[in-house]
């Protein structure tokens, strides 16, 4: 049976196996920082074509350079697999997998679960675990450890070691990327916080740690929970703003003049992304066991929810002063990512949006250099088209929903005739409509 001791010299000595569960936005860039560490990575995934794409070499996240990519493949430092019963060969597991919601609003914590009883049966005593999926307070302990001893017949303290340690990635971010972004761990008992912050510091700089897993729960939750109470507050002064003839966006820039205080949020169509729109609800879900209400939170998060209807109102509103209809209007919307300059469009409020206008009969066309193309929420497909002088000019409406570096006020002032800019790509004119 390995000690902990024996586990801390073997990070120490670069001899420790690595295993990613899940190779997404999280989990690729996570194992490619590690690999780049000299340590030996072994990722886990579900998806057979993502399996064959690292193993040939190919990366599928923007922020991971091909270049540096391509070496940990070629070097043997990373290799893919959707064989679950490798996990007998790692020393350390770490758990990046989704956490949606349900059609309740509810966490789905059915790939968590998944990813535990694949651990339990397939690991070996001595294993070190970590949790980095966005997740509620009390996970770790009150649900992984259960399934993972269950399934295991090991026990925690004496034949695994179990933590939490937040995901922070940020889609797009040219400044922080995996190594640079400071770490935050919680573990179940001191052996394995030990362990957890000598494994991690091998590929990230700094490592913070706090005295238990739900602490670092807490941690990742308050972080997003902030940016969403903020944001939600902007875009409804943002609507108040509107109706007062009132431009927010010069707004926010004198209130920037303030050198303490204060800090900048933007409005838009709503917020996209795996974290911001769904950790409210995990928290929510949590706080309802421990009899609480969460009043402020619960609100930000329906003022979320609601702004993409607003958005429809904003789009109507505009046509109905051309004698126009939605029905039967050809409606070119401007980017479908989240946020700018990425190829994501998970929780996107434009698919919202664009499921609203074709309801209502509105044709819909859209470009977006990062994502070639879509399928709404509510089933409807589409495909890129060309961001021209033509499609612009062709459109009876053109609605910006993302910021892209591509898209420049000129080039659409000059050929779109009616425009509704939820991003404040457009100077004020005559024919552009703000949020």
């Amino acid at each position: 049976m390995i000690t902990s001791d024996d586990f801390l010299q073997k990070i120490e000595s670069n001899q420790v196996i690595i295993g990613i569960i899940g190779l997404g936005y999280v989990g690729l860039p996570l194992a490619t920082t590690f690999a780049q560490a000299q340590l030996q990575v072994i990722g886990f995934d579900k998806n057979p074509d993502k399996v064959k794409k690292i193993n040939s070499g190919k990366n599928y996240i923007s922020d991971i350079s091909d270049e540096e990519f391509c070496e940990i493949v070629t070097n043997g430092k990373f290799t893919a697999t959707d064989d679950f019963s490798r996990i007998k060969e790692c020393d350390a597991l770490i758990i990046c997998v989704p956490t949606p919601l349900d059609i309740f609003q509810k966490p789905d914590m059915s790939f968590i679960e998944s990813a535990c009883i694949e651990i339990g049966q397939n690991m070996k005593p001595g294993t070190f675990i970590s949790l980095e999926s966005t997740t509620f307070p009390t996970t770790t302990e009150n649900f992984m450890l259960p399934i993972i001893e269950r399934e295991s017949g090991l026990k925690h303290g004496v034949d695994f070691w179990l933590a939490y340690s937040p995901e922070r990635v940020d889609p797009g971010n040219q400044t922080y990327k995996t190594k640079n972004t400071p770490k935050v761990l919680g573990a179940i008992n001191e052996e394995g916080l030990k362990i957890g912050e000598a494994l991690y510091k091998k590929a990230i700089q700094n490592v913070y740690l706090v005295s238990s897993p739900r602490v670092a729960e807490m941690v990742k939750i308050l972080e997003n929970t902030y940016r969403l109470i903020n944001i939600s507050l902007i875009n409804e002064l943002a609507l108040l703003a509107g109706k007062m003839d009132i431009n927010i966006w010069e707004v926010i820039e004198a209130a920037k003049t303030k050198p303490f205080g204060f800090q900048a949020f933007y409005p838009g169509p709503g917020i996209g992304g795996h974290c911001i729109p769904l950790d409210p609800f995990y928290l929510e879900y949590i706080a309802k066991k421990f009899d609480f209400d969460l009043t402020m939170i619960h609100t930000a998060g329906h003022i979320n929810m609601r702004m993409p209807h607003h958005m429809y109102n904003k789009i109507t509103s505009a046509l109905n002063r051309q004698k126009k209809a939605i029905n039967g209007s050809k409606i070119f919307f401007l980017g479908v990512a989240y946020k700018p300059n990425i190829n994501d469009e998970r929780e996107s409020p434009a698919l919202e949006i664009i499921d609203i206008i074709a309801n209502k009969g509105g044709i819909v066309s859209y470009n977006d250099p990062y994502i070639p193309s879509i399928t709404t929420p509510e089933g409807y497909s589409f495909q890129s088209i060309d961001y021209s002088a033509e499609n612009l000019e062709n459109a009876d409406l053109v609605v910006i929903t993302t910021n892209h570096s591509v898209y420049k006020a000129d080039f659409i002032m000059q050929h779109a005739h009616l425009i509704v800019d939820l991003r404040n790509v457009i100077p004020p004119a005559k024919n552009v409509y703000k949020l």
